[in-house]
Protein backbone atom coordinates (compact mmCIF):
# COMPACT_ATOMS: atom_id res chain seq x y z
CA UNK A 1 0.00 0.00 0.00
CA UNK A 2 2.82 2.42 0.80
CA UNK A 3 4.46 1.60 -2.55
CA UNK A 4 1.37 2.53 -4.54
CA UNK A 5 0.86 5.58 -2.36
CA UNK A 6 4.36 6.79 -3.23
CA UNK A 7 3.82 5.95 -6.91
CA UNK A 8 0.58 7.90 -7.18
CA UNK A 9 1.92 10.78 -5.10
CA UNK A 10 5.14 11.03 -7.13
CA UNK A 11 3.80 10.71 -10.67
CA UNK A 12 0.60 12.61 -9.82
CA UNK A 13 2.64 15.38 -8.25
CA UNK A 14 4.78 15.71 -11.39
CA UNK A 15 1.66 15.89 -13.58
CA UNK A 16 0.04 18.48 -11.30
CA UNK A 17 3.21 20.58 -11.15
CA UNK A 18 3.49 20.50 -14.94
CA UNK A 19 -0.13 21.53 -15.32
CA UNK A 20 0.40 24.48 -12.96
CA UNK A 21 3.46 25.59 -14.93
CA UNK A 22 1.51 25.34 -18.19
CA UNK A 23 -1.22 27.49 -16.65
CA UNK A 24 1.30 30.13 -15.64
CA UNK A 25 2.81 30.11 -19.13
CA UNK A 26 -0.69 30.43 -20.59
CA UNK A 27 -1.29 33.59 -18.57
CA UNK A 28 1.94 35.05 -19.95
CA UNK A 29 1.32 34.10 -23.57
CA UNK A 30 -2.08 33.09 -24.97
CA UNK A 31 -0.50 31.93 -28.26
CA UNK A 32 1.90 29.60 -26.45
CA UNK A 33 -1.05 28.14 -24.52
CA UNK A 34 -2.99 27.38 -27.68
CA UNK A 35 -0.03 25.47 -29.19
CA UNK A 36 0.34 23.14 -26.21
CA UNK A 37 -1.31 19.79 -25.68
CA UNK A 38 -2.39 19.89 -22.03
CA UNK A 39 -2.78 16.11 -21.94
CA UNK A 40 0.83 15.44 -22.89
CA UNK A 41 2.39 15.55 -19.42
CA UNK A 42 -0.45 13.66 -17.61
CA UNK A 43 -0.34 10.92 -20.24
CA UNK A 44 3.46 10.82 -20.04
CA UNK A 45 3.26 10.46 -16.25
CA UNK A 46 0.68 7.68 -16.60
CA UNK A 47 2.97 5.82 -19.02
CA UNK A 48 5.88 6.42 -16.62
CA UNK A 49 3.89 4.97 -13.71
CA UNK A 50 3.19 1.79 -15.68
CA UNK A 51 6.77 1.54 -16.94
CA UNK A 52 8.28 2.09 -13.47
CA UNK A 53 6.01 -0.59 -11.99
CA UNK A 54 7.15 -3.10 -14.64
CA UNK A 55 10.76 -2.06 -14.02
CA UNK A 56 10.28 -2.63 -10.27
CA UNK A 57 9.10 -6.19 -10.97
CA UNK A 58 12.20 -6.75 -13.13
CA UNK A 59 14.49 -5.40 -10.38
CA UNK A 60 12.93 -7.62 -7.71
CA UNK A 61 12.89 -10.74 -9.90
CA UNK A 62 16.51 -10.24 -10.93
CA UNK A 63 17.56 -9.38 -7.34
CA UNK A 64 19.43 -6.32 -8.55
CA UNK A 65 19.95 -5.06 -5.01
CA UNK A 66 22.17 -8.09 -4.31
CA UNK A 67 24.45 -7.38 -7.28
CA UNK A 68 27.95 -5.85 -6.96
CA UNK A 69 28.08 -2.06 -7.62
CA UNK A 70 29.71 -2.31 -11.06
CA UNK A 71 27.10 -4.75 -12.39
CA UNK A 72 24.28 -2.73 -10.80
CA UNK A 73 25.45 0.50 -12.46
CA UNK A 74 25.57 -1.18 -15.88
CA UNK A 75 22.04 -2.56 -15.45
CA UNK A 76 20.86 0.80 -14.16
CA UNK A 77 22.18 2.57 -17.27
CA UNK A 78 20.78 -0.08 -19.63
CA UNK A 79 17.34 -0.06 -17.98
CA UNK A 80 17.23 3.75 -18.04
CA UNK A 81 18.20 3.89 -21.72
CA UNK A 82 15.72 1.21 -22.83
CA UNK A 83 12.78 2.49 -20.76
CA UNK A 84 13.42 6.08 -21.86
CA UNK A 85 13.61 5.10 -25.53
CA UNK A 86 10.42 3.01 -25.37
CA UNK A 87 8.47 5.76 -23.59
CA UNK A 88 9.77 8.38 -26.03
CA UNK A 89 8.69 6.34 -29.05
CA UNK A 90 5.22 5.91 -27.50
CA UNK A 91 5.06 9.63 -26.67
CA UNK A 92 6.13 10.72 -30.13
CA UNK A 93 3.58 8.39 -31.69
CA UNK A 94 0.50 9.10 -29.56
CA UNK A 95 1.15 12.37 -27.67
CA UNK A 96 1.86 15.90 -28.89
CA UNK A 97 4.93 17.26 -27.13
CA UNK A 98 5.06 20.94 -26.09
CA UNK A 99 7.75 21.83 -28.64
CA UNK A 100 7.85 25.32 -30.03
CA UNK A 101 8.94 24.02 -33.38
CA UNK A 102 6.89 21.65 -35.51
CA UNK A 103 9.92 19.60 -36.49
CA UNK A 104 9.78 15.92 -35.65
CA UNK A 105 13.39 15.86 -34.42
CA UNK A 106 12.80 18.71 -32.00
CA UNK A 107 9.61 17.07 -30.72
CA UNK A 108 11.31 13.71 -30.13
CA UNK A 109 14.25 15.43 -28.41
CA UNK A 110 11.88 17.17 -25.98
CA UNK A 111 10.09 13.87 -25.26
CA UNK A 112 13.43 12.08 -24.77
CA UNK A 113 14.63 14.71 -22.29
CA UNK A 114 11.39 14.61 -20.29
CA UNK A 115 11.27 10.81 -20.12
CA UNK A 116 14.96 10.44 -19.25
CA UNK A 117 14.58 12.99 -16.44
CA UNK A 118 11.47 11.33 -15.00
CA UNK A 119 12.68 7.72 -15.23
CA UNK A 120 16.18 8.64 -14.06
CA UNK A 121 14.74 10.41 -11.01
CA UNK A 122 12.40 7.49 -10.26
CA UNK A 123 15.20 4.90 -10.45
CA UNK A 124 17.52 7.04 -8.32
CA UNK A 125 14.86 7.49 -5.63
CA UNK A 126 13.95 3.78 -5.73
CA UNK A 127 17.53 2.54 -5.27
CA UNK A 128 18.43 5.19 -2.68
CA UNK A 129 15.36 4.28 -0.64
CA UNK A 130 16.20 0.57 -0.63
CA UNK A 131 19.89 1.16 0.10
CA UNK A 132 18.93 3.37 3.03
CA UNK A 133 16.45 0.73 4.25
CA UNK A 134 19.11 -2.00 4.08
CA UNK A 135 21.62 0.24 5.87
CA UNK A 136 19.08 0.94 8.60
CA UNK A 137 18.30 -2.79 8.91
CA UNK A 138 22.01 -3.59 9.16
CA UNK A 139 22.37 -1.03 11.94
CA UNK A 140 19.45 -2.57 13.82
CA UNK A 141 20.99 -6.04 13.47
CA UNK A 142 24.29 -4.69 14.80
CA UNK A 143 22.45 -3.27 17.80
CA UNK A 144 20.77 -6.64 18.41
CA UNK A 145 24.11 -8.42 18.07
CA UNK A 146 25.75 -6.05 20.56
CA UNK A 147 22.86 -6.60 22.97
CA UNK A 148 23.19 -10.37 22.59
CA UNK A 149 26.95 -10.19 23.18
CA UNK A 150 26.37 -7.96 26.22
CA UNK A 151 23.81 -10.37 27.67
CA UNK A 152 26.16 -13.27 26.97
CA UNK A 153 29.00 -11.47 28.73
CA UNK A 154 26.78 -10.70 31.71
CA UNK A 155 25.71 -14.34 31.89
CA UNK A 156 29.33 -15.44 31.58
CA UNK A 157 30.28 -13.02 34.34
CA UNK A 158 27.55 -14.45 36.54
CA UNK A 159 28.85 -17.96 35.93
CA UNK A 160 32.45 -16.92 36.58
CA UNK A 161 31.75 -15.46 40.02
CA UNK A 162 34.52 -16.85 42.15
CA UNK A 163 35.38 -19.78 39.80
CA UNK A 164 38.32 -20.70 42.03
CA UNK A 165 35.87 -21.59 44.78
CA UNK A 166 34.01 -23.86 42.35
CA UNK A 167 37.13 -25.71 41.22
CA UNK A 168 38.49 -25.96 44.75
CA UNK A 169 35.16 -27.44 45.84
CA UNK A 170 35.29 -30.01 43.03
CA UNK A 171 38.85 -30.95 43.94
CA UNK A 172 37.78 -31.37 47.56
CA UNK A 173 34.91 -33.63 46.52
CA UNK A 174 37.24 -35.64 44.31
CA UNK A 175 39.64 -36.09 47.23
CA UNK A 176 36.79 -37.49 49.35
CA UNK A 177 35.97 -40.17 46.79
CA UNK A 178 37.75 -43.48 47.50
CA UNK A 179 40.46 -44.44 45.02
CA UNK A 180 38.56 -47.61 44.30
CA UNK A 181 35.77 -45.54 42.73
CA UNK A 182 37.76 -44.68 39.64
CA UNK A 183 34.72 -43.78 37.54
CA UNK A 184 33.42 -41.31 40.12
CA UNK A 185 36.82 -39.62 40.40
CA UNK A 186 37.11 -39.50 36.62
CA UNK A 187 33.60 -37.99 36.36
CA UNK A 188 34.49 -35.15 38.74
CA UNK A 189 37.72 -34.50 36.82
CA UNK A 190 35.88 -34.37 33.49
CA UNK A 191 33.23 -32.10 34.97
CA UNK A 192 35.94 -29.69 36.14
CA UNK A 193 37.50 -29.74 32.66
CA UNK A 194 34.13 -28.98 31.01
CA UNK A 195 33.41 -26.14 33.42
CA UNK A 196 36.91 -24.72 32.99
CA UNK A 197 36.57 -24.81 29.18
CA UNK A 198 33.12 -23.23 29.36
CA UNK A 199 34.18 -20.43 31.69
CA UNK A 200 37.35 -19.70 29.75
CA UNK A 201 35.51 -19.32 26.43
CA UNK A 202 36.33 -15.91 24.99
CA UNK A 203 33.62 -13.38 24.22
CA UNK A 204 34.23 -13.54 20.45
CA UNK A 205 31.59 -14.54 17.96
CA UNK A 206 33.32 -17.79 16.96
CA UNK A 207 35.96 -20.29 18.06
CA UNK A 208 37.88 -22.97 16.19
CA UNK A 209 35.79 -26.07 15.61
CA UNK A 210 38.53 -28.24 17.12
CA UNK A 211 38.24 -26.38 20.44
CA UNK A 212 34.47 -26.79 20.46
CA UNK A 213 34.77 -30.49 19.63
CA UNK A 214 37.19 -31.09 22.52
CA UNK A 215 34.61 -29.60 24.87
CA UNK A 216 31.89 -31.80 23.36
CA UNK A 217 34.04 -34.91 23.80
CA UNK A 218 34.65 -34.08 27.48
CA UNK A 219 30.91 -33.68 27.99
CA UNK A 220 30.18 -36.97 26.21
CA UNK A 221 32.78 -38.72 28.34
CA UNK A 222 30.78 -37.71 31.42
CA UNK A 223 27.58 -38.99 29.82
CA UNK A 224 29.31 -42.28 28.93
CA UNK A 225 30.11 -42.76 32.62
CA UNK A 226 26.39 -42.27 33.29
CA UNK A 227 24.92 -44.41 30.50
CA UNK A 228 27.74 -46.92 29.93
CA UNK A 229 27.10 -49.22 26.98
CA UNK A 230 23.61 -47.73 26.65
CA UNK A 231 25.19 -44.76 24.81
CA UNK A 232 27.25 -45.05 21.62
CA UNK A 233 28.97 -42.05 19.98
CA UNK A 234 29.84 -41.97 16.27
CA UNK A 235 31.92 -39.14 14.78
CA UNK A 236 32.01 -38.50 11.03
CA UNK A 237 34.13 -35.38 10.68
CA UNK A 238 36.05 -34.16 7.64
CA UNK A 239 39.74 -33.57 8.26
CA UNK A 240 39.51 -29.92 7.12
CA UNK A 241 36.66 -28.93 9.41
CA UNK A 242 38.86 -28.72 12.52
CA UNK A 243 40.29 -25.42 11.23
CA UNK A 244 36.84 -24.01 10.49
CA UNK A 245 34.91 -21.81 12.91
CA UNK A 246 31.77 -22.22 14.97
CA UNK A 247 29.93 -20.00 17.48
CA UNK A 248 31.06 -21.11 20.97
CA UNK A 249 29.01 -23.74 22.85
CA UNK A 250 26.67 -24.16 19.86
CA UNK A 251 27.49 -27.78 19.03
CA UNK A 252 27.55 -28.59 22.75
CA UNK A 253 23.97 -27.30 23.05
CA UNK A 254 22.80 -29.48 20.17
CA UNK A 255 24.53 -32.61 21.53
CA UNK A 256 23.13 -31.95 25.01
CA UNK A 257 19.61 -31.76 23.53
CA UNK A 258 20.23 -35.01 21.64
CA UNK A 259 21.16 -36.73 24.93
CA UNK A 260 18.29 -35.21 26.88
CA UNK A 261 15.48 -35.72 24.36
CA UNK A 262 16.86 -38.77 22.54
CA UNK A 263 19.21 -41.15 24.28
CA UNK A 264 17.84 -40.55 27.77
CA UNK A 265 14.32 -41.57 26.77
CA UNK A 266 15.36 -44.87 25.12
CA UNK A 267 15.08 -48.21 26.82
CA UNK A 268 17.58 -49.81 24.44
CA UNK A 269 21.06 -48.67 23.46
CA UNK A 270 21.10 -45.29 21.71
CA UNK A 271 23.52 -43.94 19.13
CA UNK A 272 24.44 -40.27 18.78
CA UNK A 273 26.04 -39.46 15.43
CA UNK A 274 27.95 -36.20 14.91
CA UNK A 275 28.66 -35.36 11.27
CA UNK A 276 30.67 -32.37 10.10
CA UNK A 277 31.68 -31.53 6.55
CA UNK A 278 32.29 -28.65 4.16
CA UNK A 279 29.89 -28.30 1.24
CA UNK A 280 30.26 -25.49 -1.35
CA UNK A 281 31.91 -22.96 0.98
CA UNK A 282 29.44 -23.81 3.76
CA UNK A 283 29.83 -25.78 6.97
CA UNK A 284 27.28 -28.54 7.50
CA UNK A 285 26.90 -29.95 11.02
CA UNK A 286 24.44 -32.77 11.66
CA UNK A 287 23.63 -34.36 15.02
CA UNK A 288 21.44 -37.46 14.84
CA UNK A 289 19.82 -39.20 17.78
CA UNK A 290 16.86 -41.52 18.41
CA UNK A 291 13.54 -39.71 18.38
CA UNK A 292 11.99 -38.98 21.74
CA UNK A 293 9.53 -41.54 23.03
CA UNK A 294 7.35 -38.68 24.23
CA UNK A 295 4.38 -37.46 22.22
CA UNK A 296 5.74 -35.99 19.00
CA UNK A 297 5.07 -32.35 18.24
CA UNK A 298 5.74 -30.13 15.26
CA UNK A 299 9.50 -29.75 14.71
CA UNK A 300 9.40 -25.97 15.17
CA UNK A 301 7.29 -26.14 18.35
CA UNK A 302 9.64 -28.77 19.80
CA UNK A 303 12.63 -26.51 19.21
CA UNK A 304 13.83 -25.97 22.76
CA UNK A 305 15.07 -22.71 24.17
CA UNK A 306 18.68 -23.66 23.46
CA UNK A 307 17.99 -24.42 19.81
CA UNK A 308 15.92 -21.25 19.43
CA UNK A 309 18.92 -19.32 20.70
CA UNK A 310 21.08 -21.10 18.12
CA UNK A 311 18.83 -19.86 15.34
CA UNK A 312 19.03 -16.30 16.65
CA UNK A 313 22.81 -16.42 17.05
CA UNK A 314 23.35 -17.82 13.56
CA UNK A 315 21.07 -15.17 12.08
CA UNK A 316 22.85 -12.36 13.92
CA UNK A 317 26.33 -13.55 12.90
CA UNK A 318 25.73 -14.85 9.36
CA UNK A 319 22.36 -13.33 8.38
CA UNK A 320 20.02 -15.25 6.12
CA UNK A 321 22.87 -17.45 4.86
CA UNK A 322 22.65 -19.63 7.97
CA UNK A 323 19.95 -22.17 8.82
CA UNK A 324 19.11 -24.41 11.78
CA UNK A 325 16.64 -27.22 11.09
CA UNK A 326 15.23 -29.89 13.38
CA UNK A 327 13.48 -32.83 11.73
CA UNK A 328 12.36 -36.36 12.52
CA UNK A 329 12.65 -38.99 9.78
CA UNK A 330 10.48 -42.02 9.14
CA UNK A 331 13.00 -44.31 10.86
CA UNK A 332 12.42 -42.51 14.20
CA UNK A 333 15.66 -40.53 14.00
CA UNK A 334 15.81 -36.91 15.08
CA UNK A 335 18.24 -34.84 13.06
CA UNK A 336 19.47 -31.32 13.86
CA UNK A 337 21.15 -29.68 10.85
CA UNK A 338 23.22 -26.50 11.16
CA UNK A 339 24.48 -24.81 7.99
CA UNK A 340 26.44 -21.55 7.85
CA UNK A 341 29.18 -19.95 5.68
CA UNK A 342 32.73 -21.24 5.91
CA UNK A 343 35.24 -18.85 7.49
CA UNK A 344 38.54 -20.45 8.45
CA UNK A 345 40.61 -19.06 11.32
CA UNK A 346 44.31 -19.14 10.48
CA UNK A 347 45.89 -18.41 13.87
CA UNK A 348 45.13 -18.23 17.60
CA UNK A 349 45.69 -14.46 17.48
CA UNK A 350 43.11 -14.14 14.74
CA UNK A 351 40.67 -16.30 16.69
CA UNK A 352 41.08 -14.12 19.74
CA UNK A 353 40.28 -10.96 17.79
CA UNK A 354 37.64 -12.36 15.47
Amino acid sequence: MSYWGCQLFGWGGVALFGRIMEGLQGLASRQNSENQDHLFLPLTCLAGLIASHLLRKLIKRGEWLELPPQTLILRYAAALAISTLVLSVIGATFFKAPASSGKTTATFTVILMINSSLMGAWMAVYFLFHFYERLNRARQEQVLLREAVTLSQLESLRLQLNPHFLFNALNSIRALIPRESAEAREGVTLLADVLRSTLSTRGGKTVAFGEEMRLVRDYLSIEKLRFGDHLRIVEQLDATISKANIPPLMLLTVVENAIKHGAQSQEQAATITITGRVEEESIMLIVESPASCEKKKDSDSSFGIGLQNIRKRLRLIYGEQATAILETSADATTRCVLCYPLQTLSSPHERANY
